[in-house]
């Protein structure tokens, strides 16, 4: 039962505005081309994924939509989870291992340091900090409801400069 975690972190959001709640931030210009170039570069690494799970802030919404238009992915199918902002490790752990065994492709749009510090705590690999438009590739063989501390490998942390210098 190989399984394949996409997490990604939502594309930069404008910092600019102090007349707007958080949860409201909408992407920078800089951002909707990153989260663009983000969803060709995942149609490689996984073609159409079997479920996409994403945070109900502004920022995520349009880094999914992003996604999923460059993914194949029915937009109303995306799964829009209210502790998928302002997460934890714990939290995010939780949504995981309560995944349907069906869905072997699974992509997670959220925030930091939630995204990092997940991938750092099911991989035990260092990857410091994800970026805007980051996406940390996951593997595990079994099931979701078994994934735990250490027991998922990294497969590869992609960070937007990186693909920028493929496309």
């Amino acid at each position: 039962m190989n399984k394949e975690l996409f997490l990604v972190r939502h594309a930069e959001a404008d910092a600019t505005n102090f007349d707007i709640k958080d949860i409201e931030r909408p992407l920078t210009a800089d951002g909707e081309i990153d989260a663009s170039k983000l969803g060709k570069m995942m149609v490689d690494l996984l073609g159409t994924p079997d479920l996409i799970l994403s945070s109900t802030a502004v920022r995520t919404r349009t880094t999914t939509a992003m996604l999923a238009e460059q993914l194949g992915y029915d937009p109303v199918n995306v799964d829009y989870d209210e502790d998928l902002y302002e997460s934890s490790t714990r939290i995010l752990l939780r949504v995981i291992n309560e995944l349907e065994d069906k869905n072997n492709k699974v992509v997670i749009v959220a925030h930091n340091p939630a995204i990092t510090y997940l991938a750092e705590y099911v991989t035990g690999a260092v990857i410091g900090n994800v970026s805007p438009a980051g996406l940390v590739h996951l593997k595990f063989d079994g099931a979701w409801a078994e994934v735990s501390q250490n027991n998922m490998d990294l497969v590869k942390y992609y960070k937007p400069a990186a693909r920028s210098e493929n496309n």
